[in-house]
């Protein structure tokens, strides 16, 4: 478990290539990917679905790194030096890479809906190489334990945050990936009836809330931020999350094309 992957260097010059960085970014290729391919299936354009995920991409990068910012603000009380502090919180990369792939969707005539409920299984795959990241580089880190020793983990490098004690930890963002591949798995054997009615994106945030909230128990970085009831920032988010998938759910469910069987 190492932040640092390897030292590049041209020269003089020097360049650290982090292991977060990496699996993030192998994340989003393997979620354009994915996306692509589904969104082909149903029937949408191959090279504007690309096109559309590259502003999704820049969107969400954005948005977790905007909402980092908000949070550590109200942590804090400060805002952080942009030029030596940064970080990203994930529930920022949907608000921003969904903005953003609803702005390209209108511009190259793409059906948002449908392409969201086509290629949803695209977020946990990517999502889970991300994690990933998080656990090489020692951040969203596990609590301490002293019970599940056949599992924990204990880092030592100087740079992870996670090794501020070196103690046992539960490893969470392992956690967290092996769920979410389940999640992307499980999408992936259930066929899409209708695609474009916000059913399956509805189930995915229910899903997902349910996936957050649980490992968040595990976690023992202050980062996080805790506030009322005990609950992280992103506990109180996945609660809204998950009412916004069963808002979702529930409005394709009451539009939903009624089958009548032919008369005998």
């Amino acid at each position: 478990m190492d932040p640092v992957l390897t030292v590049l260097r041209f020269g003089d010059v020097e360049r650290t290539l982090g292991t977060f960085g990496l699996m993030v970014g192998l994340g989003i290729l393997v979620s354009a990917i994915v996306g692509t391919r589904a969104a082909a299936r149903a029937g949408l354009d191959p090279g504007l679905t690309i096109a559309s995920f590259g502003f999704t991409a820049a969107g969400s990068m954005a948005g977790a790194f905007g909402l980092f910012v908000v949070v550590e603000y109200f942590r804090t009380g400060r805002l952080i030096d942009f030029a030596n502090e940064g970080g990203l919180v994930f529930y920022g990369a949907p608000l921003g890479g969904g903005l953003a792939l609803w702005l390209s969707c209108r511009g190259f005539g793409l059906p948002f809906a449908r392409l969201c409920d086509a290629a949803v299984h695209a977020i946990p795959a990517g999502h889970a190489i991300g994690r990933l990241g998080c656990f090489f580089g020692g951040c969203c880190f596990g609590r301490e334990t002293t019970d599940a020793t056949f599992w924990a983990v204990r880092y030592t490098n100087a740079i992870a945050p996670a090794a501020h004690p070196p103690v046992l930890r539960h490893p969470t963002p392992l956690y967290e990936s092996a769920l979410l591949l389940l999640v992307a798995y499980a999408f992936t054997l259930v066929p899409a009836k209708r695609v474009g009615d916000g059913a399956r994106f509805g189930m995915y945030c229910v899903t997902y809330a349910l996936v957050r909230t649980t490992v968040e128990a595990f976690r023992g970085d202050t980062v996080r931020g805790v506030w009322a009831l005990g609950l992280s920032t992103s506990q109180w988010i996945s609660i809204a999350t998950a009412a916004f998938g069963l808002v979702l759910i529930a409005r394709a469910r009451l539009h939903a094309p009624v089958l009548r069987s032919a008369a005998p």
